[in-house]
């Protein structure tokens, strides 16, 4: 509820910000500017775009006119004769007339083999020059032109040469009244920087023209010729046309650069034309002047203005935010005096008494979070508890595979000693018989059988020394499996690792299980390696117990780059698609109760996360299960979040 006479701070804001507001002005300065540069440069673009076509369209006149006269010119019974004959004296001297009016500035001849005869060039003041150093070698039209001068009577060529000109060139083929070929002439009419000049002069425009890699070739001026190498072709890009703003010698230039294509819509060359913007950026620059005068009168207006609203309004707002700040901060909650009479009075007084509730909901937040906090460490040691159970049911269930393969290697050494001790027991009687009775001693060596026990005795011993070595094999196999003495990180061997755990798997895995190995070339990895062991312990145990009678298990590793994979794939029941997404979650399992804890797969996803790595998994009903592990070869991250 408003209190008496309370005013609006809506209605004071409102009141000076829209009647001395910089930004509507700001606003409608810049997008008038905006719009009238944009229009001058459409009109530009505009003009620009429509000299383009008149100078394609002149070119392609000329490219008319070049063909209309080489034509006549091949046709010419005088030339015709000349050139069958090879009378070059007199084919020169036509050729020569020719070239005081011809539109072409070069000729040249050809006899039926493409071999060039004649070459003439006019030259400044109408001289016309035989070019004697191309006349005298073995010079011959290429087998391309002779090809499609084979199959029509005249060809255009549009050469563009950068730094220097673009030249049209006809070839036109020389016919007997017969229809066999006589030869052929070429005329070439060069557009160099003499053709851009005039036709800039006559347009009142900057003429460039391009190759097809958009370096310039002639210019009406030689400034195009000093741009970096690739400016243009990076203005231009992969579009067909552009409109750029340059700047040549203070001038502002707006300048369109636009492809040239040929009748097959294949581009030969790029024109580009140039027009000043000296006059568009004059009024644009008294534009912007007066609109400055402008926005400086608001401003100066708006001063008094923000002094007030500075005392009025953004004092008491300072106060709250630092009043808010020490609440952050954890503070006690402060009271703020006010005696502005305005929303932001309004606004204090509620600030007031939410600070009072913010504090007291604080130290309720407090007290909460600390029965969370000792209701959290609660859970982890209930979980680490889980955890150690889950562990120790594996270490049970490995004893239990390890108690069974040294079984039969220690009964078997229990039973040879039984045999052992017998013979060592006759062979003393036999050694009693030597130190007494001498003569006794065939009669003894009938008696112990003692042709046998030679025989015997190397078998009983070799026999356990076999059961001690498989003895001794099998504890050296737990202990690099668990790997105790090796608590740090240290690079090991991938595939060493795997065949530890596939001894020590063996009892569950033989006379049922064909294990199908396909190791590759995998440098030595930076891990924990009873970690790792573990991981690989449980994937592989989880896919043995899958396999219900008999089946197969693959394990196979390769390196791609900096990673080590080791794809571990069984041919048991799969998993559904239900369950596949929840096998990594702790407490989860499809065995029956009491044959799982579900913290398996979850420990060793963690141990492969810590690693840097991770597990994913793939199964089909049916089709078998694939585990593939990432590990990094240079092994988990330190502090700092660099690999070693």
């Amino acid at each position: 509820m408003k209190k008496k006479n309370q005013k609006s701070l809506r209605s004071v804001l409102t009141l000076w910000f829209l009647t001395f507001t910089i930004v509507p002005i700001s606003f409608i300065s810049g997008y008038s500017l905006v719009l009238y540069e944009s229009s001058l440069n459409s009109e530009l673009q505009k003009r620009l775009d429509g000299d383009i076509r008149e100078v394609a369209v002149t070119i392609t006149e000329l490219e008319r006119t070049l063909l209309l006269h080489s034509l006549n010119h091949a046709e010419d019974p005088t030339l015709v004769y000349h050139v069958a004959t090879r009378n070059l004296f007199s084919a020169r001297r036509v050729v020569s007339e020719w070239l005081k009016t011809s539109l072409a500035g070069r000729i040249v001849l050809f006899d039926r083999e493409g071999r060039l005869i004649v070459s003439l060039k006019r030259e400044a003041q109408n001289e016309i020059r035989s070019q004697t150093q191309l006349e005298g070698g073995d010079f011959f039209l290429s087998d391309e032109l002779l090809t499609h001068l084979s199959q029509k009577t005249q060809h255009l060529v549009r050469e563009v040469k950068p730094e220097k000109s673009m030249e049209l060139i006809v070839y036109s083929k020389i016919l007997q009244k017969d229809g066999k070929t006589a030869g052929f002439i070429e005329e070439v009419l060069e557009l160099g920087n003499s053709f851009t000049q005039n036709l800039g002069k006559r347009l009142g425009l900057e003429v460039v023209l391009f190759d097809t890699n958009v370096q310039p070739a002639a210019a009406s001026t030689k400034d195009f010729f000093f741009y970096p190498k690739d400016y243009f072709l990076q203005k231009l890009g992969k579009s067909n046309q552009t409109f750029i703003d340059i700047n040549q010698r203070g001038e502002p230039l707006g300048m369109i650069i636009k492809k040239l294509v040929d009748s097959q819509n294949r581009n030969f060359a790029v024109l580009g034309l140039a027009a000043s913007k000296r006059d568009s950026e004059a009024v644009l620059k008294r534009i912007k002047v007066t609109l400055g005068t402008v926005a400086l009168l608001i401003l100066a207006l708006l001063i008094p203005t923000l002094i007030y609203v500075s005392n009025r309004v953004l004092k008491p707002i300072h106060l709250l935010v630092d009043a808010t700040q020490r609440i952050e901060k954890g503070k006690g909650p402060p009271k703020l005096e006010t005696s502005n009479d305005t929303e932001v009075g309004l606004l204090v007084e509620s600030f007031n008494r939410m600070s009072q509730t913010i504090s007291q909901q604080r130290k309720d937040l407090e007290f909460k979070i600390s029965e969370l906090g000792q209701a959290n460490s609660q859970i982890k040691n209930t979980q680490m508890s889980l955890v150690q159970s889950a562990k120790m049911a594996s270490l049970g269930q490995l004893v239990a595979g390890v108690a069974h393969e040294l079984n039969n290697p220690i009964s078997f050494i229990y039973t040879n000693m039984v045999h052992l001790r017998e013979y060592m027991d006759k062979l003393n009687k036999l050694i009693q018989t030597v130190e007494k009775d001498p003569k006794q001693i065939a009669k003894v060596k009938k008696e112990i059988d003692y042709d046998y026990i030679l025989e015997d005795l190397p078998k009983l011993i070799a026999s356990c020394e076999d059961g001690a070595r498989r003895t001794r094999d099998i504890v050296l196999g737990l202990r690099n499996f668990s790997r105790l003495d090796e608590a740090q990180l240290k690079k090991v061997d991938l595939h060493e690792g795997l065949r530890n755990t596939l001894k020590l798997l063996s009892s569950e895995l033989k006379n049922r299980i064909q294990v199908h190995e396909t190791f590759g070339k995998v440098d030595e990895i930076r891990c924990y390696p009873s970690q790792l062991n573990q991981v690989f312990m449980n994937i592989i145990s989880n896919s043995a117990q899958a396999i219900k009678d008999t089946g197969n298990i693959w394990i196979k590793t390769s390196q791609k780059g900096s990673d080590a994979f080791v794809s571990i794939k069984d041919d048991g029941p799969g998993i559904e698609k239900e369950h596949l997404d929840r096998i990594f979650d702790p407490f989860f399992t499809t065995k029956p109760v009491g044959q799982g804890t579900g913290l398996g797969l979850s420990i060793s996803y963690g141990i492969v996360q810590k690693h840097g790595g991770d597990i994913s998994v793939t199964s089909d009903p049916g089709q078998g299960t694939e585990f593939i592990i990432r590990i990094p070869v240079g092994g988990p991250p330190d502090e700092s979040g660099v690999r070693a």
